[in-house]
């Protein structure tokens, strides 16, 4: 079955790229798609001082957790329905999770002696959860991160440590490599280095794809805009990464390096919380809603794509209660709590490629970005009122509606929080057919994302969106239909 659909894939590929090799899809990749979800975990000093990126100048001691269970996290992920971590080991303040013998700067100097990568990876092997690690290129403590060799035997020492003591690691996530050029990181003997531990460890950079660092072209190419043949800005990785942006629906998956082609996934991030932190803060803050996150899965998943969810623990050392119980019932909603049950696919989109029209437009914001095959781009009215307004090809049938609704953002002081208002406080939803519009569905607030079960399915030949009432000017990102029924059980896209 896997040799017919490698065959295939290369076909498919050779038609794309009449010049250079084709790398496709392999063994590892395979297993990385049917893992396909996946829990982040953020965890480090900055957890302790209310910061998200710190400059490696906070005191070791600060490191703290009063109440430290790294057991409940991984139990935590089980019953969620994760199938891997993924944990913060180094991040950009050089700050490390583990004793390691190149620093000073880590756990075995802090308040809390416990070897964290330690006991994270036992319960990994404890509750059948495979453990990747993230590492930091950027390290803003490190004295020899100014001499580019010396750094890069520092790295390879740590990596060293990493991939050696800690059993097996399905996934390397590097970050940080905006801070000097590519080529200052001596990616191929990095990653020659840990294959040669961990020879079945996928290894990526974030920004993968795009320009070297000082080309005349943009050096970074969001996924949105991704084309098949793009260059991959560092080589070699074996799959995409730029967080926090989502990729297309039909989101391409070959991409050129000096005149070869290689086939590589993209793997989502987003933050469980709605402020969208990586670290924990003092406060306990709000989950994001579950109807979005619910939909945010599908997606990420969608076309051999993958997904991590950031559930970072509290200064306690724990996961805190509301998110626990909100990715408790986003795998309820999928039907994954306990892990053993396959992902879902999501609803079949009815509204990709249709018509569409809006009683006003803003600039540059047109109604066709409503339901193009984007979450990053958005329908923007002229108006308080407006409507939105798709032609179906065919008669289509549906009892599902999602829609999504651009936020206005507030920067909460640390560069990265955020907080999300939203404009629309009044809607209805009609159908046309036969020459009569029928309004089906009447609501006050969409937020983030809003889905809509029906009692029964409507059959029509037009749906609308009329915003009655908006705080300013209402602004979509998706609006989608489908049949509940055409949900099924997420596969390997041939």
């Amino acid at each position: 079955m896997k040799k017919s659909f490698l065959i295939l894939i290369l076909t498919f590929s050779l038609n794309l790229f009449s010049q250079g090799q084709v790398k496709d899809l392999n063994a590892l990749q395979i297993n990385q798609i049917e893992r396909g979800y996946g829990m982040f975990i953020h965890f480090g000093v900055n957890t302790f001082n209310e910061i998200e990126w710190s400059n490696g100048k906070l005191p070791a001691s600060s490191f703290n957790p009063t109440n430290l269970d790294c057991d409940q996290w991984i139990k935590v992920a089980k019953e969620a329905g994760f199938r891997y971590v993924i944990l913060i080991t180094k991040h950009h303040d050089g700050f490390c999770l583990w004793d390691s013998k190149y620093t000073d700067y880590d756990v075995a100097s802090s308040s809390s002696k416990t070897d964290i990568v330690a006991e994270v990876a036992k319960a990994c092997k404890k509750y059948g959860i495979k453990l990747g690690l993230y590492y930091s290129l950027w390290d803003r403590h490190e004295p020899s991160y100014k001499d580019e060799l010396a750094y890069k035997d520092y790295m390879k020492n740590q990596l060293g440590e990493l991939m050696s003591n800690y059993g097996d690691i399905c996934e390397l996530w590097f970050d940080g490599g905006w801070d000097k050029t590519e080529s200052a990181w001596h990616i191929q003997e990095i990653y020659d280095s840990v294959k040669a531990k961990q020879p079945n460890c996928l290894i990526t950079i974030n920004h993968s794809i795009g320009y070297p660092k000082g080309s005349v072209k943009k050096s970074i190419i969001d996924p949105m805009d991704f084309k098949a043949g793009d260059p991959i800005r560092y080589f070699p990785i074996d799959f995409r990464i730029k967080d926090p942006n989502f990729a297309r629906w039909d989101d391409p998956k070959y991409y050129t390096y000096e005149n070869t082609s290689y086939y590589l996934p993209f793997e989502h991030t987003i933050c469980l919380s709605d402020r969208w932190n990586w670290f924990q803060k003092k406060k306990v803050l709000a989950a994001r809603p579950i109807d979005e996150l619910e939909e945010l899965v599908y997606w990420g998943t969608a076309n051999n794509n993958i997904m991590i969810i950031n559930v970072p623990p509290d200064p306690t050392g724990q996961i805190r209660t509301n998110e626990k119980n909100r990715i408790f019932e986003l795998a309820d909603r999928l039907g994954i709590r306990g892990g053993k049950k396959k992902l879902p696919s999501g609803p079949i989109n009815l509204t990709f490629k249709q018509k569409i029209i809006a009683s006003s437009e803003a600039p540059n914001f047109e109604a066709e970005k409503a339901n193009d095959y984007s979450l990053e781009t958005y329908w923007t009215a002229n108006d308080s009122v407006a409507d939105l307004e798709i032609t179906f090809d065919n008669k289509a049938t549906f009892d599902r509606i999602v829609l999504f609704e651009n936020a206005v953002l507030k920067d909460l002081g640390d560069n990265f929080s955020k907080i999300r208002t939203f404009k629309i406080k009044e809607y209805e939803l009609l159908s046309f057919s036969n020459g009569v519009w029928d309004t089906f569905y009447t609501g006050d607030l969409i937020g983030a994302a809003k889905i809509i079960k029906l009692p029964n399915e409507i059959t029509a030949e037009k749906i609308k969106l009329r915003i009655l009432k908006s705080d300013g000017n209402p602004s979509i990102c998706h609006f989608s239909v489908s049949k509940e029924a055409t949900r099924g059980i997420r596969k390997l896209k041939k």
